[in-house]
């Protein structure tokens, strides 16, 4: 472990460990009551963190996991962040939006799951600490999030009233501005509700110059009907997402148009007082444009690119809930449907196409069974699931193209055309969560777990040296690789939770084993190496199965001082690497921590926070990975409600204007920009944002 790890670590507990020793002995006898402490929207829990995305001053959702224990984001553009937890992301952390799994429609995650979210209308993002549970979401072998619009409450009578919110925050940076309402009319037992939000930027500025291109446009519906009775619950909503003309410099292209439309519906039934019936379903279909040539400066005429991509499913389950006694069982089928395409094309060619994805399905279908025992002091949970994912595709193609960059691109599709492309995988997760009050105020915390992943349809079916590699941003070029088997991870964690009146305390460690790691390695396809060289100058990584591991730890906090003051904070660390390779594993967030102090008066509230974040020289040679250096920052958040129905928001976004690059930004690919080609993007500088929220019954 490096020294500067342990320096961090060491910070963080010098903080709250002399705070629990003042306060020990002195034990809350509701201590049910205060497992969720929030402080400025943040809750914390023995299973779970909840964050109040409403309250975050942000354009991307994904910006906020930062401030979750063990979470990250690994960031492509103002809108593309890409979930990290515990050193895994992408495809491995399941993200949900009220429980209903989202299908992209771009292969480089511009439209990661987390930018179908836009903060003033979204309620909260949970991160299930630990190892999820079997029907959380299928395929979660690195975490799960979920997150909830803020759709509004029932009533408490049978009068229906109406009530809303307007919100409005704007910074200097880039000239950003937020815009967003709620309307909901709803008694006891019905709700309406339509939400609504605009994001709007010109870029964002850093100390070291204009990030470009990173604008933003995007545009968020959502109405919903929802029906509460004294048995049934049933929620329906139809959404829509549009987001143009939005710059994504660590990606080969920009975005310059992704219009989905998005379906759901949800039901809960108590059949008897023992026994419930749950299901939802969702879909959505997603048209998308990109570019390499429209938000930058255009290459020359024969490289400039086109991608119309599209993207649509959906999500089901069905559930049934049985309480027996002391113990609780749960038995439910699920799955996921999902179609993709991508032509790429040359406005300048007409006779240039290359048929990436054609016609390709990815298909899951899941059953799940947990067990959950209830004693005086302890709590037992087994989960068992099976999941079943058939993946296809049609014939690939490609034309326009001259000489000897011809014929091996078509010895690529013929051989891949050659090839069976049908493919079944099946797999088995067991969860064994277990929960054991040690003391009035102490909980032991242990998880045991194996689950497993199918590859990715990038991942099986990138027959052409490419960079659509579902977010990795690396810069290189990769192919897929037909005899790629299902991901496992094995994993172990171990934990506490100590919860009194004025103080807790939530540390986690954790071992991941995990057998036959998906990544890229240089690949032994010598057509593949030329046709990746002549286009990038350099050969072709070729996904694989590899053996790795990750270690690490993470611990969030909370001390208050008095009623008015309170500290909070989170620290992690993992450290990932090959098992079969000297090698490390690519783009993990490095040893952090945050400290932070929160104010609280009756109208007013001030939050001034210190992210740290260690240098990470532990990087991936096979992904040319670039180590980075350690930095702090300071942030401060000022909230004044001069009544209940009016929030007034003032916040600093790196307070002492300090240049610093995030090791999981994306590294620049935009020429004739102030940051150079190759460069790992900065963070914003010195960015002040006012915000005003109007709620009203």
């Amino acid at each position: 472990m490096k020294a500067v790890s342990v320096a961090y670590a060491a910070a963080l507990l010098f903080v709250a460990l002399p705070a629990a020793a003042a306060d020990k002995g002195e034990v809350d006898a509701q201590r049910g009551n205060i497992e969720e402490i929030t402080v400025f929207g943040k809750h914390l829990s023995p299973s779970a963190v909840h964050i109040d995305v409403i309250s975050e001053p942000v354009l991307d959702a994904a910006e906020s996991l930062a401030r979750l224990p063990g979470a990250d984001a690994n960031v492509n553009g103002r809108l593309s962040g890409i979930a990290q937890y515990r050193g895994l992301y992408g495809d491995r952390v399941a993200v949900t939006i009220d429980g209903i799994g989202m299908v992209s429609g771009g292969p480089n995650a511009m439209d990661a799951p987390l930018s179908y979210l836009s903060p003033m209308i979204t309620e909260e993002l949970i991160l299930e600490r630990g190892i999820p549970g079997v029907a959380s979401a299928p395929e979660s072998v690195g975490g799960h999030v979920d997150a909830r619009l803020a759709r509004g409450s029932f009533g408490s009578s049978d009068e229906l009233r109406l009530s809303g919110m307007l919100g409005l925050r704007y910074s200097g940076n880039g000239d950003t501005q937020t815009s967003a309402g709620r309307l909901t009319y709803a008694n006891r037992t019905h709700r309406l509700s339509l939400l609504a939000e605009a994001d709007r930027s010109d870029g964002i500025d850093t100390p070291a110059g204009r990030i470009s291109p990173s604008q933003v446009s995007r545009d968020r519906f959502d109405a919903s009907y929802a029906y509460s009775g004294e048995s049934t619950d049933v929620l329906f909503f139809v959404g829509a997402l549009e987001t143009k003309d939005t710059g994504t410099p660590a990606l080969a292209m920009d975005i310059r148009d992704i219009s989905t439309a998005i379906y759901g519906a949800q039901f809960s039934r108590q059949l008897t007082p023992t026994w419930e019936l749950h299901g939802k379903v969702g879909y959505n279909d997603v048209d998308h444009i990109m570019d390499n040539f429209g938000l930058r400066s255009p290459p020359p005429p024969m490289r400039v690119r086109q991608n119309d991509t599209e993207g649509k499913g959906g999500t089901f389950e069905l559930a049934s809930t049985v309480e027996l006694g002391a113990a609780t069982l749960t038995f439910g089928i699920d799955g996921r449907r999902a179609e993709h395409a991508s032509l790429i094309t040359n406005p300048n060619n007409p006779a240039f196409f290359v048929s990436n994805f054609n016609n390709l399905e990815r298909d899951l279908t899941g059953a799940f069974g947990v067990a959950v025992f209830e004693t005086a002091n302890s709590n037992w949970e087994l989960g068992l699931r099976y999941n079943e994912v058939s993946m296809d595709t049609d014939v690939v193609g490609s034309g326009g193209m001259m000489g000897m960059m011809a014929m091996n691109v078509q010895e690529l599709a013929d051989a891949f055309n050659a090839s069976d492309r049908s493919k079944t995988f099946g797999s088995v997760d067991a969860v064994l969560k277990y929960r054991r009050t040690l003391s009035d105020d102490l909980d032991l915390i242990v998880d045991v777990g194996s689950k497993a992943r199918a590859p990715s349809y990038q991942e099986m079916y990138l027959w052409l040296p490419l960079k659509a590699t579902g977010g990795l941003a690396d810069g290189r070029s990769y192919i897929g690789n037909l005899d790629l088997q299902p991901e496992r991870n094995n994993e172990v964690v171990l934990g506490l939770h100590w919860s009194t009146g004025r103080f807790e305390l939530s540390p986690r460690i954790y071992h991941r084993d995990i057998d036959d790691y998906i990544q890229g390695v240089p690949t032994s396809n010598m057509t593949a190496n030329m046709v990746a060289t002549m286009m990038s100058g350099a050969g072709a990584l070729e996904f694989a199965n590899v053996e790795a591991e990750i270690t690490g730890a993470d611990i969030g906090w909370r001390y208050s001082l008095s009623e008015r003051i309170v500290l909070d904070g989170n620290a992690a660390l993992s450290n990932g690497r090959r098992t079969d390779v000297a090698d490390k594993l690519y783009r993990l967030s490095p040893a952090n921590a945050t400290i932070a102090i929160n104010l609280i008066d009756d109208k007013s509230s001030v939050r001034v926070e210190w992210l740290g974040f260690a240098e990470q020289d532990d990087v991936s040679v096979y992904n040319d990975e670039s180590p980075s250096a350690g930095y702090g920052i300071v942030n401060a958040l000022w909230a004044w409600e001069p009544m209940s129905s009016v929030r007034l928001e003032l916040q600093a976004i790196n307070l002492l204007d300090k240049g610093y690059q995030p090791h999981t930004a994306g590294i620049n690919r935009v020429s004739d920009v102030d940051i150079p080609v190759g460069e790992r993007l900065y963070g914003a500088e010195r960015s002040v944002m006012i915000g005003a929220m109007l709620q009203f019954n």
